[in-house]
């Protein structure tokens, strides 16, 4: 079976650029986050624990999805994200210094990740059915966090060494936001093709 048809449709087509634009967006925080908060005077066991809070609050969310998950829509899941993550690293380029605020921000990983992945994988299983489920997949790793993460890398490197790491979580910040156009535009082609 051919996957070219369901390249073509609309939705899924603004659904690979929003994940792409989303995961680009982490790429800060997967790449960059540890250099920055050691350049802003953290020292290692406050990143270590900073990191803790991501992880813990990704861990609860996948523990109580199966309770609420369904209630918002996969679409309303991503848009959530995309804009979360936007103020999540808008928050952390501007109050980075802020460890309190920092600690807040990165709870919203429970949002920012764990959800959008939980949204995405649900879209994937929809949009790619039966036989076509491992290209979706394959599809989904190397457009989702393939290309977006050696991108981001780069990018994030030139710019940080340009203007600083905090312009790498600006930039990111304006990635989920351009992810929450995506975001929007997807489920408007996929109300319209139901």
């Amino acid at each position: 079976t051919s996957i070219a048809p369901v390249l073509r449709r609309p939705e899924v087509r603004w659904f690979f650029a929003a994940v792409m634009l989303t995961v680009l967006a982490h790429t800060a925080l997967y790449a960059f986050f540890s250099l920055y908060l050691v350049q802003l005077g953290y020292g290692k066991p406050a990143v270590g624990a900073l990191w803790a809070v991501s992880i813990a609050a990704e861990i609860v969310f996948f523990a109580l999805a199966g309770r609420y998950f369904a209630r918002l829509g996969d679409y309303r899941w991503l848009l959530l994200a995309a804009l979360v993550t936007a103020g999540r690293f808008a928050v952390t380029a501007g109050f980075g210094h802020v460890v309190v605020v920092l600690g807040i921000a990165q709870l919203t990983h429970a949002i920012t990740f764990a959800a959008q992945h939980m949204a995405c994988t649900s879209l994937i299983a929809r949009y790619f059915p039966d036989n076509l489920r491992a290209r979706g997949s394959a599809l989904y790793s190397t457009l989702g966090y393939g290309v977006p993460g050696l991108l981001g890398g780069l990018a994030g490197g030139l710019l940080s060494e340009r203007f600083g790491l905090a312009a790498v979580f600006w930039a990111a910040s304006l990635a989920a936001l351009a992810s929450a156009g995506c975001c929007a535009l997807a489920a408007r082609a996929d109300t319209r093709a139901c």
